[in-house]
């Protein structure tokens, strides 16, 4: 059940579908974190270029390092997500 109101990736217009396309490219799909902030994608786009520099490209670290760093740090936290 959703409780924010949210666009789906079906209805995104120009500048959201971009911010989408994005992230499918990324992670394979459009994270729920991310479709909560389709009712802003002005801020939702540099957002998705934040994340996919910081975590997807790979500059001192690999992305599956990474990736393997935010598995444990979220486990440290307890959280599920």
């Amino acid at each position: 059940m959703t409780f924010i109101g949210t666009i789906p990736v079906n209805e995104a217009d120009r500048e959201l579908g971009q911010a989408y396309d994005t992230l499918q490219q990324a992670f394979g799909m459009v994270p729920g974190i991310f479709q909560s902030m389709s009712l802003r994608p002005d801020l939702l786009q540099p957002l998705t270029l934040f994340v996919k520099r910081l975590m997807v490209e790979d500059h001192a670290l690999r992305r599956s390092t990474k990736e393997l760093l935010a598995a444990y740090v979220s486990q440290l936290n307890s959280c599920a997500y």
